[in-house]
């Protein structure tokens, strides 16, 4: 199921470019509805399959199935021979619960192992087949008086930066973060809880178990195996709030529809559909339905009417931070002088100021003195205006000095 997951979502995410959105919320919002589609397919369809079809209708639908029978019948010498049998059928019981158990905790497991053990691994035997390669590769260079790409880069480090590059370098090599993973796991489990959880009760404290562990697995992952994320603003997590309210609804729909099938002391229907009533079955749906609605709509008024002190403390602060940003941003902008007294700023570079740079810099660290090269518009100014006067001026021809104007 992994594997099958990632090649869709991939081919999700293909189609998702193929179809060139404007903008990147638009973009997000139709990757996020398509990849919830397929994991609603690929997640909930067997749990489906198996509540709604073999259980009710198993002994209706499989003397119809037998493909063993269909395909050798041209081949077949008696007929009698082929006949299905017409007793000793008999459903499992406990297989609705076995699935369920195995989606909540055994697949939690081996996702867990494959999003944070295997890249470990992949990882690690990368930087070995590396080192093995670098060696390989130093060996031929001195053999042939040559250097590699590799060792130029290396040897036109600085010895007090060198440890810091090497350890951009590696980074850089790691692989993306990606949040929309983890969004999708949530909501996933969230859909295996509010859907089917009435088939096994402890499926609420195998997912806190799973997330306890989850948190500190992620936690590991973005600090070790993954480069070091972006910070960016987001007020909710987007299209997958529509997603949740979306399982929330159909849940209530598969709840009452199993707790009725599944009234019989535990066991279930026998396979077949006699002891089931449709008005019944109808009825208990759209009564879960219209309570769930009901309560949803109670508690979407409550929490609109409530404002705590921690909220409207909460918000001042907000509101505060934004008018010290604004009044600092448009402090600074009065401050910066205009390109015209860019010359005589330039001017203010002299034995004072370079020697203070050098005191900080022989306090500061390797990555600080790394970036403290990229100096600010002034130094570049300086230095663009020195280029300009070096650079060699070839008087262009007539054409080309009008084709230029």
């Amino acid at each position: 199921m992994p594997v099958l997951t990632g090649t869709l979502t991939n081919f999700a995410t293909r189609l998702n470019e193929y179809e060139n959105y404007e903008t990147d919320g638009a973009y997000e919002t139709a990757l996020t509805q398509k990849i919830f589609v397929l994991n609603f397919i690929t997640s909930y369809l067997p749990i489906f399959l198996t509540a709604f079809v073999y259980v009710p209708f198993a002994s209706l639908i499989v003397p119809y199935l037998d493909i063993f029978s269909l395909t050798v019948r041209p081949f077949a010498t008696h007929e009698k021979q082929l006949k299905a049998p017409q007793s000793g059928f008999s459903i499992n019981p406990t297989r609705l619960r076995k699935q369920v158990i195995y989606f909540t905790v055994t697949a939690q497991i081996v996702n867990l192992a494959l999003e944070v053990i295997v890249p470990y691994l992949k990882r690690q035997g990368f930087i070995k087949y590396k080192q093995i390669q670098s060696s390989r590769a130093e060996a031929r260079a001195s053999n042939s008086k040559n250097t590699t790409s590799i060792d130029v880069s290396a040897a036109a480090d600085l010895p007090e930066e060198a440890d810091f590059l090497a350890r951009v370098r590696s980074e850089a090599e790691l692989d993306v973060y990606d949040v929309t993973t983890d969004l999708r796991e949530m909501v996933v489990q969230f859909g295996y809880l509010a859907l089917f959880s009435v088939v096994w009760p402890l499926t609420a404290c195998s997912f806190l178990l799973n997330d306890w562990l989850e948190l500190r697995a992620d936690a590991l992952k973005i600090c070790v195996e993954m480069q070091r994320p972006i910070p960016r603003r987001a007020d909710t997590i987007g299209p997958w709030l529509d997603d949740l309210s979306f399982l929330a609804w159909v849940g209530s729909l598969t709840s009452a529809a199993i707790a009725y099938l599944f009234s019989n002391d535990g066991m279930g229907p026998d396979g077949t559909p006699k002891g089931m009533q449709g008005w019944a079955l109808l009825l208990s749906v759209f009564a879960a339905e219209h309570l769930f609605l009901i309560v949803r709509q109670v508690v979407r008024i409550a929490i609109s009417k409530i404002d705590s002190p921690g909220r409207q403390k909460e918000r001042r602060e907000r509101y505060l931070v934004r008018r010290q940003y604004i009044q600092d941003s448009l402090a600074e902008i009065e401050r910066m002088p205009t390109m015209g007294d860019a010359g005589a700023d330039l001017q203010g570079i002299g034995r004072n100021t370079l020697e203070e740079e050098a005191r900080y810099a022989a306090y500061a660290r390797p990555e600080e003195r790394f970036w403290g090269r990229q100096r600010g518009w002034r130094e570049a100014a300086q230095v663009g205006r020195g280029l300009i006067e070096r650079a060699p001026v070839d008087e262009p021809r007539s054409g080309e000095r009008m084709k230029e104007l």
